[in-house]
């Protein structure tokens, strides 16, 4: 023991290394604070894009919702409610392609197939298509890497070419359109608000640690119930932020019936 005392005495002494510690004690809080600066700016950037998704949304809600009903599988005019495809309509689907197939198996047959009235209104709604108005702006915000990313980087954060891929798979589950005062699924006044609610995944490390939450803790959590697929919601991780903007406009209907295609 009497022989560890100096040795422990001098190691105390020892300045070796000291400059390097001094900047490490300095250098982690600035790369903290840069880093936590970044992501904000990025989500100042997409908080931007939203705002301009939910614009998008409603400039189409307000000429959707009242459209030509055949051009909706005979959904109602002012409808945001779904028009689910059934299994008698993929019956149907299936039936007109075999026999097709079996008459006339040529490409401008298939063609004629799926260009008929039926089959091309088939599981379309206005609620799907002022959703689709709402995902395009919002495209260039999906992730490189969707979920859980053991690696993280800046490269990934600014993104690549892989994000229009990655948007296919990302947008339906990250992305909820919904109408705060619409009842029953059927929008009654002269006026549309529509709300666009997004998932953004923060990707810069450390700093998504700190201003970013876990899907499952978000504020919208409700509101993202309503997206085109949450099932896929509960299989994933990584840390993301909840975006949300509303638009209010007039919805531009006319004073006509609509015919029956056909008559």
């Amino acid at each position: 023991m009497k022989g560890g005392a100096p040795f422990v005495r001098s190691l105390f002494r020892d300045q070796h290394g000291v400059v390097y510690l001094e900047f490490l004690i300095a250098f982690i809080p600035v790369w903290t604070f840069f880093v936590c600066a970044v992501q904000l700016a990025f989500i100042t950037h997409a908080n931007l894009m939203v705002k301009h998704s939910a614009d998008s949304a409603a400039r189409s809600a307000a000429v959707v919702l009242p459209d030509d009903p055949n051009e909706y599988g005979g959904e109602p005019e002012l409808s945001v409610g779904r028009n689910r495809v059934t299994p008698s309509d993929v019956a149907t689907v299936l039936s007109r392609v075999s026999s097709v197939l079996r008459d006339s198996p040529s490409s401008s047959s298939l063609v004629s197939a799926f260009s008929d009235t039926t089959l091309a209104n088939l599981g379309r709604s206005r609620l799907n298509t002022i959703r689709f108005a709402a995902h395009i702006p919002l495209m260039p915000l999906a992730p490189v890497s969707v979920g859980r990313d053991l690696r993280p980087s800046m490269a990934k954060a600014i993104g690549n070419e892989r994000k229009l891929a990655s948007a296919l798979y990302y947008q339906p589950f990250a992305l909820a359109v919904t109408f705060p005062g619409v009842e029953a699924g059927v929008a009654t006044g002269p006026e549309i608000t529509v709300r666009v609610t997004y998932a953004y995944q923060c990707t810069v490390p450390l700093a998504r640690r700190i201003l970013c939450h876990a899907f499952d803790d978000l504020d919208a959590k409700g509101e993202l119930g309503e997206a085109f697929f949450p099932l896929a919601q509960g299989f994933v991780g990584g840390r993301f932020r909840a975006l949300q903007h509303e638009t209010t406009l007039l919805i531009h209907d006319a004073p006509y019936e609509y015919r029956e295609r056909g008559s």
